[in-house]
């Protein structure tokens, strides 16, 4: 937090004690979010796409499950005999239990898919738009508890080859503790310039 408070110019012990405070809690927000959503994040648990995910989904949950759900129907009950051997072979349990469980894993299953499809109709990958709402949270941490810096892109480094300046140098720094990665940002950085303060 000393870097960080230096790079803003945060003196206040008040201010600083209530911005490291949200800021903790957006970084655990996030980094829940991190540990369960395949993105290309450092700490994601993997990377798949949305189209490779849904097909994931239809693959190896929604089509199996159907199969097992019809194996399992009252008119396949037979399939299930252990005559003549009752007392060596556990009779088969009531199949009800299974097949409303399994109704609705496929029915979660089903809705996932079909949310993955849509957002891939939107170009929506989960990377960029997990970018977005973190640069978002983080622009509304700085515009509550340091109004005094602005959206700025600031100064091209030819050394360290990206811009830097108080409010980019300030949004990379809390970006890379919540993600890992050490992204540039720029792009954000230029649409929330274009916001009205």
């Amino acid at each position: 937090m000393d870097e960080l408070a230096g790079i803003i110019g945060i003196e206040d012990d008040a201010v600083r004690s209530a911005f490291q405070t949200d800021l903790i809690e957006i970084c655990i927000h996030f980094r829940s979010i991190i540990a369960t959503l395949p993105c290309d994040l450092p700490d994601a648990p993997f990377n798949l796409s949305l189209t490779k995910r849904a097909d994931w989904l239809e693959t190896n949950v929604i089509k199996p499950s159907e199969r097992l759900l019809a194996a399992i129907d009252d008119d396949m009950r037979p399939m299930f005999s252990t005559w003549p051997y009752p007392l060596t072979v556990p009779e088969f349990r009531s199949h009800a239990t299974l097949a409303g469980e399994l109704h609705g894993l496929q029915s979660q299953a089903i809705e996932l898919r079909d949310s993955l499809r849509g957002q891939q109709g939107e170009d929506a990958g989960h990377s960029q738009e997990f970018r977005m709402e973190a640069f978002a949270a983080i622009a509304r941490l700085l515009r509550k508890h340091c109004p005094n810096v602005t959206p700025n892109r600031g100064v091209y480094d030819s050394d360290l080859r990206r811009r830097v300046g108080v409010y980019a140098d300030a949004v990379r720094w809390i970006f890379k503790r919540i993600t890992g990665a050490d992204d540039n940002l720029d792009r954000l950085i230029r649409g929330e310039m274009s916001l009205p303060s």
